[in-house]
């Protein structure tokens, strides 16, 4: 692809129309009768648009095959192998039709490996070669499979300053090669090399990039398995929840889990206790959706003598999480437990933002932050003894639990919501989950103004009817 552009004489109407363009003054070089130029301009989109390296070979060996003289192609590789050993990795005759086709980037490895011959000869040393003359036969690895050529031109093909590939030429006459053909193919064959190790990079992160997406994704359904399917019917309360996932998996976790079965259906007892948590673990992703999956498998297998106190069974999770070594991994919780006869709530918090009660008072609605108690998060000390209090909840009155996905949530000109977010978008409100949790993603939404999460973000609402 040495020759230079061919040019046709400026019309009139060519001169005037390079002078609108750009300026007067100017000429403009006519191309098109170059018949070359439209084969590169096709060659070069068409390897733009290669997603896998076979169809970058193919696309440049067809432009190839176009340009230049019919001839052959073979491609080696001494990547992972001793020294003088290789693979041939491709070998096209004339009009570049394929013999061997094979995928050395999936598949190098079944390639049979050689050593010595004539082509062991071209590789002992990495510098280019031109051979005039050589119709070679009974090669004792090729055979006379090059036979027919008279020339060949060998090129390594570097990969990070290693020659780990080459690229041979081959044309039928006994001196089809120049110096100066081998000063153009040096540059292009390393370049078309280069093109096919970022498009093997960019198929092999593509290939992971799937294969982590499916991960995530069962990730997500396991996580999601987690949480309860449909809201327990409790005695005397209505329930509500609003779970949105920032990434594919999370986490944010929340459970109502009841203290007691009738027998024989095993269904939970409406009238017996209840446990009511919610968990934010540090971070988000897998690492933090498996965090609390532990968490609640801790929480499950408690022993029964821990389910009278909060504050117990945040003492043994945080023992078994600590234990875990998780890494600087830690997670917030509320833990509550309320009894639908007494509407008695007791709970205790590790490093978990405050719940909120609602209810109507004098002036309207009033909103209490229940901080009274608090503690450290979970897996961080190995030992915490957590304080717990309690509060009887009246009828009217609604129980509120949120991660701080909602709190932190950032405004485009980076304010957070921040509880008071959540107070004020509650004033009006009637208390009822659905109101709840209408009333917070709405001013949420209004707040983010388009902006994308960067934590998920959980509510959830526990209303004693009226």
């Amino acid at each position: 692809m040495g020759s230079s552009a061919e040019t046709t004489p400026m019309t009139t109407g060519d001169a005037e129309q390079c002078n609108r363009r750009f300026g007067a003054g100017m000429s403009c070089v006519q191309t098109s009768g170059n018949p070359r130029i439209p084969i590169l301009m096709e060659m070069v989109g068409a390897l733009s648009r290669a997603r896998t390296p076979q169809e970058v070979l193919k696309e440049y060996s067809a432009g190839v095959a176009q340009l230049e003289k019919p001839g052959g192609y073979m491609s080696l590789s001494t990547r992972g192998l001793p020294p003088g050993h290789y693979r041939i990795t491709r070998l096209l005759t004339d009009g570049l039709t394929s013999i061997t086709a094979a995928d050395p980037w999936h598949h190098g490895h079944e390639m049979p490996v050689h050593q010595g011959g004539f082509i062991g000869e071209i590789i002992r040393q990495a510098y280019p070669e031109i051979l005039h003359n050589v119709f070679l036969r009974n090669d004792p690895v090729v055979g006379d499979a090059l036979s027919e050529y008279g020339s060949i031109m060998a090129i390594p093909l570097f990969d990070d300053g290693e020659p780990l590939n080459w690229a041979v030429m081959l044309r039928r006459e006994p001196e089809g090669f120049t110096v100066e053909d081998l000063e153009d193919s040096i540059l292009k064959a390393n370049l078309v090399g280069t093109g096919v190790r970022n498009v093997l990079v960019a198929q092999q992160l593509r290939e992971a990039h799937d294969k982590i997406r499916r991960e995530m994704e069962k990730i997500a359904r396991i996580q999601r398995a987690l949480l309860p399917p449909r809201m327990p019917q409790i005695t005397g309360v209505s329930l509500g929840a609003s779970f949105e996932m920032f990434d594919t998996a999370g986490g944010d976790l929340y459970d109502f889990t009841p203290l007691h079965r009738l027998e024989p259906s095993q269904d939970p007892d409406p009238n017996g206790p209840w446990w009511v948590y919610i968990a934010d673990a540090a971070g988000h992703g897998p690492a933090a959706a498996t965090v609390v999956a532990m968490l609640n498998a801790i929480l499950a297998a408690s022993p029964e003598e821990l389910t009278h106190r909060p504050s117990d069974m945040l003492t043994f999770a945080n023992r078994h999480l600590y234990d875990k070594r998780l890494d600087g991994t830690f997670v917030t919780a509320l833990l509550a437990r309320f009894d639908p006869a007494t509407r008695m709530l007791q709970y205790a918090r590790a490093g978990h933002n405050p719940a909120l009660l609602m209810g109507r008072g004098g002036g309207g609605m009033e909103i209490r932050r229940l901080d009274e108690v608090g503690g450290v998060p979970l897996g961080v000390l190995g030992e915490v003894d957590y304080e717990e209090t309690s509060v009887t909840l009246e009828p009217g009155q609604t129980f509120v639990l949120y991660t701080d996905g909602i709190t932190e949530a950032m405004a485009p000109d980076g304010r957070q919501f921040e509880l008071e977010g959540i107070e004020r978008s509650l004033t009006e409100c009637s208390g009822h989950p659905d109101c709840v949790i209408s009333h917070v993603t709405g001013a949420l939404l209004e707040h983010e103004a388009g902006r994308r999460p960067s934590d998920d973000q959980t509510l959830l609402v526990m209303r004693v009817d009226d």
